[in-house]
């Protein structure tokens, strides 16, 4: 069973909604959201389990001391402004399977361009046993995953993952004054050098805005910079990154939550 997460704010209600009704319907799914007096018990609700933390704590502390009061050893971290929009279960609790079983530390779920890597493994067939090792030449059809190994490339970063729980309490422990703007920086890069972390790629990939997703795990980056994604005619963000794979979906995702009247919205 896939045990999630997901990290938020209370000082962000608007998305917090969102994502919770996307992931509500997931099995085993824990909140970790600051200590406020506000009343959210309508958000609680939908959670098997909610971990609260100091606002006044850096991000990486924050994690840190959440995941000390966490049980599971494996569990797939998300931020409540990547939406989960659709999972192949299946696939996922492969993954989950051969990432225990070969000690990997981290698997980065969103969609990676193929780079230079000294481990790329072929993970289409439905039984793990039948994973193999290929070389970039070998590279066919289908998804992969690709092990991260240069600092430049973000080895770290808060995309949603599978993570192994002591070694995200390894990283945010050493890092603990880091901020959600920080934590991405060369240092943090380098060090991560020392684990075993992996990514997802695919010949085929969904075009879903800031990011692209493969068919595993679909996700849409929601705000950037403060900003929802700008809905236009040529189904772009501020950056020209297209999003028409998911553009109907998020088309109904600003009708239903009326984010057009939100101080958000790019008009």
């Amino acid at each position: 069973m896939i045990n999630y997460i997901v990290y938020s704010n209370s000082s962000y209600m608007d998305i917090l909604e969102i994502q919770t009704d996307h992931i509500k319907n997931k099995d085993n799914v824990t909140l970790f959201i600051d200590d406020n007096d506000k009343d959210l018990e309508h958000i609680y609700e939908n959670y098997d389990n909610v971990i609260f933390y100091k606002d006044s704590d850096p991000y990486s502390e924050r994690l840190f001391n959440c995941l000390n009061q966490y049980d599971h050893d494996y569990f797939l971290l998300i931020h409540d402004i990547d939406v989960l929009l659709e999972t192949n279960d299946s696939k996922l609790e492969n993954i989950l399977e051969y990432m225990i079983n070969n000690k990997i530390d981290r698997v980065d779920l969103k969609y990676g361009e193929m780079v230079k890597s000294s481990s790329i493994i072929n993970i289409n067939s439905n039984n793990t046993n039948d994973w193999n090792e290929v070389t970039s030449d070998n590279i066919t059809d289908g998804l992969f995953m690709v092990k991260q190994e240069i600092p430049s490339n973000y080895i770290y970063n808060v995309n949603p993952s599978f993570w192994l729980k002591s070694t995200l309490l390894n990283i945010t422990g050493k890092f603990k004054d880091k901020t959600y703007r920080n934590i991405e920086g060369d240092d943090v890069q380098w060090y991560s050098t020392n684990f075993n972390i992996y990514r997802l790629y695919s010949d085929k990939y969904k075009k879903c805005g800031y990011y692209n997703c493969t068919d595993t795990f679909v996700f849409l980056h929601i705000s950037h910079n403060g900003k929802f994604l700008p809905l236009n005619n040529t189904k772009t963000t501020v950056y020209g990154q297209s999003y028409e794979d998911i553009s109907l979906t998020y088309t109904n995702i600003v009708n239903k939550y009326n984010l057009k009247n939100s101080d958000k919205w790019i008009n």
